[in-house]
């Protein structure tokens, strides 16, 4: 249990910790009872005790209190939490969001548009104009520098720079990763609709922070021999935006894809890169044939363990969509084209805790393009059971639409 830490000071504000000890109380007084809650921004997070939350305990603690501080502490509280009270509605926020922008973006209930989750810590930084700019070769998909394959399945420390980790923050206020996604320029990640939407925010938590350039998520920097990459670089989004007609509670999953707008730019190293788009305009833009061998990767279910702690890919063949349909279709799950399959071999399969990642493809030059994002499927592994991505080349208008500077 973490308690609050009173320096001794010839300056020592007692007006100001007369406030928190007063805050404190308040916060036990009577409020709207609920596990799960909005903060003073309306952003959902959870009732938990105040030193089980460390955003809000960083406030208390600070030396020179502000009103709006103040007022933000007070409309933070709840009552019913969970641990040690006092409690309040825990997010990342450590006090009102500034609004810089009038932008909108879409709820989960298709043919609705709704002001969902502004800037999730700070108000949003400066764009370098380029949040609309879809990169194309050689600014994007890189090969790995090393494309040395450990342990068989274990990727090389800058293979696959684009892919990111989403990290949650759960009931108890703690951290999980749980869903991945691809960086596609300087500003947006793709991602999967029912990582940002539906069920996950109530199972697992909100949506916290994304982690760029991880490759090994047990160390905070990874070496292979004498190679060593970056520390992992985390941010926070200014706006989640799942596809217009993406509906989290049906289990067709159709329009399962998502953006997220980062909370700044990211500056680009060896092991933070986007990925290629299919765009319309490419030359490399081709048809996928049946059979062909595209590769999945992420940090999920592994036949040993419920988590990878590195990354990991495969090789897996395109199905035949009519064929995977009418296998689905027992499960009483409709496909439609702009869903693709893949898989379907023994033990080879993207499981949970790969959602959102990429189904990539790479062209004759060496470059990678995102052909898919993983989505669903009926179980892991199982034999004659492929997994089914959303098919991102039939949403490349809706992304050119969505994202801006």
């Amino acid at each position: 249990m973490r308690f609050l830490n009173v320096r001794k000071s010839s300056a020592f504000n007692m007006q100001h910790w007369q406030f928190c000890f007063a805050l404190i109380a308040a916060l036990c007084s009577t409020a709207i009872a609920q596990a799960r809650c909005n903060n003073p921004n309306r952003k959902v997070g959870y009732c938990v005790s105040i030193y089980e939350c460390p955003s809000l305990l960083e406030v208390v603690q600070l030396y020179d209190l502000s009103a709006s501080n103040r007022e933000f502490l007070q409309k933070s509280q709840c009552v019913n939490g969970y641990g040690q009270p006092p409690y309040v509605c825990c997010t990342p926020d450590k006090g009102f969001v500034i609004s810089t922008t009038t932008a909108r973006t879409t709820t989960a209930t298709a043919g609705t548009t709704n002001t969902r989750r502004p800037t999730n810590v700070n108000p949003p930084s400066p764009s370098n104009g380029k949040g609309n700019v879809l990169p194309v070769p050689p600014a994007c998909g890189r090969n790995s520098l090393d494309d040395k394959i450990y342990n068989g399945k274990d990727t090389a420390l800058d293979q696959y720079p684009w892919m990111v980790l989403l990290e949650y923050q759960q009931k108890d206020g703690r951290p999980i990763l749980n869903c991945g996604g691809s960086l596609i320029n300087q500003r947006y990640v793709l991602t999967a609709g029912h990582c940002v939407a539906g069920a996950i925010e109530t199972e697992v938590g909100p949506l916290s922070t994304i982690h760029l350039g991880e490759y090994d998520i047990s160390k905070e920097i990874d070496c292979i021999q004498q190679d060593c990459n970056n520390k992992v670089v985390k941010l926070g989004y200014e706006q989640v935006i799942p596809h217009p007609q993406y509906q989290p509670n049906n289990k067709n999953r159709h329009h399962d894809i998502a953006l997220i707008r980062l909370a700044e730019d990211v500056a680009y190293t060896d092991f933070i890169r986007p990925v290629c788009l299919p765009l319309p305009s490419s030359s490399n833009r081709q048809a996928i044939n049946v059979g062909e061998q595209l590769t999945v990767a992420g940090w999920g279910r592994t036949l040993l363990a419920r988590q990878s702690n590195v990354k990991q890919h495969l090789a897996v063949p395109l199905v035949d969509h009519d064929a995977c349909a009418r296998k689905f279709s027992s499960r009483n799950t409709n496909l439609i084209t702009s869903q693709l399959c893949a898989g379907g071999e023994f033990s080879k399969d993207s499981c949970d805790g790969d959602s959102g990642g990429p189904l990539m493809r790479q062209n004759e030059q060496g470059r990678w393009y995102l052909e898919g994002i993983v989505s669903f499927g009926n179980r892991c592994g199982l034999e004659g059971w492929p997994a089914v991505y959303t098919r991102v080349a039939d949403y490349i208008d809706w992304i050119e639409q969505t994202i801006r500077p």
